[in-house]
């Protein structure tokens, strides 16, 4: 029996909110997920443009060097993510740059007192470009921790992502669970929230090449320029 005019029934009100409802969350949620990922430190160690550390190539592969036939000392792994803007749209043609320590928590950068031993067959610094979906790959090992002062800095890669007119975003990297965070005066500075966003925990492998354990996936949002 229709019902009469004005009124409807609690099922087709069911129905009218559940396909409204999407609507009405998106906003809080692209807020939540595309909101920029916090900005840290670039640090003393930025490599590019030192003497022998190409600017134009793509270099995403860092366990190996050009003319060595060795690869790099310590544990190999995968960065992967996906670069996006404030309204969760993957961005191509975006230019990400990686640099970190060696297994050793030593950098290849003259400024770098620490005296842990150099690897010969490392690269220390990474770039990559942007696929067509937005995504961007890198091969690299496990960095070490390094003393600064009386406390540790837990391993870390920093990432430096422009293009497109957009900000540049200057980060870093984090590997879940270990016990230098705590006292990590540079992730210290984040908010709980902002710390979840850059720890990162890994992801098993079920095809991975050969000698890589895990994945690290770190998915980048960068800001409008004005933003």
């Amino acid at each position: 029996m229709a019902l009469p005019s004005g009124l409807i029934s609690r099922r087709a009100l069911l129905r009218a909110t559940l396909a409204t409802a999407p609507l009405m969350l998106a906003p809080r949620w692209l807020r939540a997920e595309c909101a920029a990922t916090p900005a840290q430190t670039e640090g003393p160690f930025y490599m590019r443009g030192l003497q022998g550390i190409p600017v134009a190539a793509v270099l995403n592969d860092l366990t190996r060097v050009r003319g060595s036939s060795a690869e790099a000392d310590g544990e190999p792994i995968l960065v992967t993510g996906l670069v996006t803007d404030g309204d969760c749209r993957p961005i191509a043609g975006m230019q990400v740059e990686i640099w970190q320590a060696c297994a050793t928590g030593r950098y290849a950068h003259p400024s770098d007192s620490n005296p842990a031993a150099l690897d010969p067959n490392f690269g220390y610094f990474g770039l990559a470009i942007t696929d067509e979906t937005g995504r961007y790959r890198f091969k690299t090992v496990k960095p070490g921790a390094y003393p600064v002062g009386s406390w540790v800095r837990p391993p870390h890669i920093h990432f430096r992502v422009e293009g497109r007119g957009l900000r540049r975003l200057t980060t870093q990297m984090y590997f879940a669970g270990d016990p230098h965070q705590t006292g990590d005066m540079v992730l210290r500075g984040l908010s709980k929230q902002e710390r979840n966003r850059v720890v990162i925990e890994p992801r098993k492998l079920e095809s991975a090449p050969a000698g890589v354990a895990a994945e690290y996936r770190f998915d980048l949002s960068v800001p409008a320029a004005g933003g």
